[in-house]
């Protein structure tokens, strides 16, 4: 009877233990986004911005913060070729923020804190010909922002984050598309 009793409880402890639900991770994949081709011989990026160290900024706790997501979609999508002008990209801001908040709509038993992460973007783009002198310049932002409870697992927390990351460069890519074509149409391929 004894025997019986064991085998049953750990029948009971194996089939009751659930396997650790694994979120998708998100994948950023440049090739689905937007490309963007300009009449000029060389490309320049220039990252101006410079990572801001505080309690709200946590691009150095997150795996691929997003200026290194921003580089990559520049250097895989934005196309320049032709014998003359030479465009430079400049990172002006490429930052991500997670700040605790108060929960306004917060009902009876929920979370009276939540999490608001925001993500910036600005980029100014420039056309210079061989000698200088500007042919078109254009600014392009984003800013997108989410909410996240405060008490939950490191894996949901970066799903957020990579979310929210490739969200916003979505618009990013989409913004800056419409804004090439219409400030720099006539340089483009």
């Amino acid at each position: 009877m004894y025997l019986i009793n064991k085998i049953l409880l750990i029948l009971i402890i194996i089939v009751s233990c659930k396997p650790i639900e694994k979120l998708q991770t998100v994948e950023i994949d440049n090739s689905r986004l937007d490309v963007i081709s300009l009449n000029a011989k060389d490309l320049l990026v220039d990252t101006k911005y410079a990572s801001i160290f505080s309690d709200n900024n946590i691009e150095d706790k997150i795996a691929n913060p997003p200026i290194e997501v921003l580089k990559s979609w520049i250097s895989e999508n934005i196309k320049s070729s032709g014998n003359q002008n030479r465009l430079v990209v400049n990172i002006i801001d490429a930052s991500i923020t997670k700040e605790e908040i108060k929960n306004e709509d917060a009902k009876k038993y929920e979370e009276k804190t939540i999490f608001l992460y925001e993500i910036f973007y600005l980029v100014e783009y420039i056309l210079y010909d061989d000698s200088g002198f500007i042919l078109a310049n254009t600014n392009v932002e984003s800013f997108r922002s989410t909410t996240s409870q405060k008490y939950i697992s490191l894996n949901e927390s970066e799903l957020i984050i990579n979310e929210l990351i490739y969200n916003s460069l979505i618009d990013f890519t989409k913004e800056s598309k419409s804004m090439i074509n219409f400030y720099m149409e006539e340089y483009l391929l």
